[in-house]
């Protein structure tokens, strides 16, 4: 293999394993409880390399976000090919709890972090969530389908962002 693609290999190998040590780490100790000691201690590299890649704490947040927000774009594909009816809408209920679900620990780090919330990764994540919502209350939307969309919605972060729940107990309901 030519040393450049080896090199580039390395790099987004690197990147990919700092993402997911961050993931573990703000798991365990919350994005403020974890410093980038923490992050490049664990992985045996040095700040440099992780400054390498992310210009900043909070860039490693904000890639994790981007994860997030690749999985939110591809469960608004799949929707796009739904119809209205209550079947279809149930499932793409059941595929945005999934998303949040395998990955709870970035919802609820990207969903309760303002800097996130107020950055252009944060403000994309909330047009994906614009776009869910426009699905479920449909064309010509009454009042009551802006209420149980919102309900639905919100019924699904809530359970999702509290601690200590498993999130496969509250899936079926």
């Amino acid at each position: 293999m030519p040393a450049v693609q080896t090199e580039n290999k390395q790099s987004v190998d690197t990147k990919a394993q700092i993402l997911e040590n961050a993931r573990k780490l703000f798991a365990t100790h919350g994005y403020d409880g974890t410093s980038i000691r923490q992050l490049t201690a664990s992985l045996d590299i040095t700040p440099a390399a992780l400054y390498y890649h992310f210009a900043s704490k909070n860039d490693v947040l904000e890639g994790l976000a981007e994860q997030l927000h690749d999985g939110s774009e591809a469960l608004l594909q799949r929707i796009r090919e739904f119809d209205q009816s209550p079947a279809s809408m149930r499932e793409a209920l059941c595929q945005y709890y999934d998303l949040l679900a395998d990955d709870i620990h970035v919802f609820r780090l990207v969903y309760n972090d303002a800097a996130i919330q107020h950055s252009p990764i944060g403000q994309r994540l909330r047009g994906q969530a614009r776009e869910f919502y426009a699905y479920l209350v449909g064309p010509d939307p009454s009042v009551e389908d802006r209420m149980r969309a919102a309900g639905a919605v919100g019924i699904i972060r809530l359970s999702l962002e509290q601690r200590g729940v498993d999130p496969s107990m509250h899936r079926e309901v």
